[in-house]
């Protein structure tokens, strides 16, 4: 995997925040802990970082639960549950759905490896990750949550009988297994390594989703969005989520060097060591936002720009549009 930044579309934290606010929580202090609270809930194409949206889920069930991640998916319909889920539910059957999701995947997340593969017992799903997550926890409410939406869009299928025929995952290190045994019953066992397994057999993936479930699949539209794989560099990466958090509040290095995964010292000398510095990528992103949106057909005030870019007064971009291009702001304004 080419990212040395995890990042993940912000659809996977929708319905968490969603399940948190109709169960009478506010979803503020959970997103706080976990340094999300400038995801925005409208923007499910926004890239946040993949070990902030596990910290999310962590700090939900060190409050709610070990089994938080099923009684979050439970709550609603598949076709709720994020634009991946809404891709697979575009069927027509089962198989042919969960066959598309490793094709969207990458679209969705730069460090998930999430695999079909069939033969004559059914669809064998594994799910793993570019990364070490650190903490057998973490694993285990991540896998957790993937098996959940997995069941989800295979009982949309209907029918009777079990969903998954097995599964098996990373125990938690306290609840073991057990806390599962209400979702899974005795089809759950630990897994052999850190790769999470799940078994789908032939006659269930065999079955063609309700017309009015691929309706609502596609009504949430076809999954476009640009692949989050390539060849790029950590400068790259960083760039791109700072892109995300500007307009919401200003980025710092350590918010960053903690959704890398390493140290504020360290992730200085990686960048130094690709002829970059933080400052310098927070300069140059801003210098993009400003130049795209002051030059399209409507660009916003300075007033409201400066401010979304965390400049001190209007006056400050004014002088950094200057440094950037040689020109007032007025000047790069589109022309009919």
């Amino acid at each position: 995997m080419s990212y040395a930044l995890p990042l993940i579309r912000a659809a996977v934290i929708a319905p968490i925040r969603r399940w948190l606010s109709e169960d009478g929580r506010d979803p503020g202090p959970f997103l706080a802990q976990a340094d999300l609270a400038w995801v925005p809930d409208n923007d499910p194409f926004m890239l946040i970082p993949l070990r902030n949206a596990v910290r999310l889920l962590v700090a939900i069930a060190r409050s709610e639960g070990p089994d938080v991640p099923f009684r979050i998916v439970g709550r609603h319909s598949a076709s709720e549950l994020g634009l991946v889920s809404a891709a697979a539910l575009r069927g027509p059957t089962l198989r042919e759905g969960l066959l598309r999701v490793p094709r969207v995947m990458p679209q969705h997340s730069t460090h998930e490896l999430f695999r079909v593969t069939e033969d004559e017992a059914g669809l064998w799903i594994s799910d793993g990750w570019a990364i070490k997550f650190g903490e057998e926890e973490s694993l285990h409410l991540t896998q957790q949550y993937v098996t959940a939406l997995v069941g989800a869009v295979c009982s949309a299928a209907g029918g009777a009988g079990p969903a998954l025929s097995h599964v098996a995952i990373r125990p938690h290190p306290e609840a073991g297994l057990t806390h599962l045994n209400h979702w899974l019953g005795d089809r759950v066992s630990a897994s052999v390594d850190r790769t999470l397994l799940i078994h789908v057999d032939t006659a269930f993936a065999a079955r063609v989703f309700p017309a009015s479930i691929r309706t609502a699949a596609a009504a949430q539209g076809t999954v476009s969005w640009p692949q989050l794989d390539g060849d790029r560099s950590l400068t790259d990466d960083i760039a791109v989520l700072v892109a995300s958090i500007l307009p919401h509040r200003r980025p710092t290095l350590d918010q960053i060097a903690a959704a890398v995964g390493t140290s504020s010292r360290s992730l200085k000398r990686q960048l130094q060591a690709e002829g970059s510095s933080f400052s310098g990528i927070l300069e140059r992103t801003r210098a993009e936002i400003s130049l795209q949106k002051l030059s399209s057909a409507n660009p916003p005030t300075l007033k409201d720009l400066a401010t979304e870019l965390g400049y001190s007064d209007q006056a400050t971009l004014t002088r950094a549009v200057r440094r950037w291009t040689g020109q007032t702001p007025s000047g790069l304004k589109a022309r009919p």
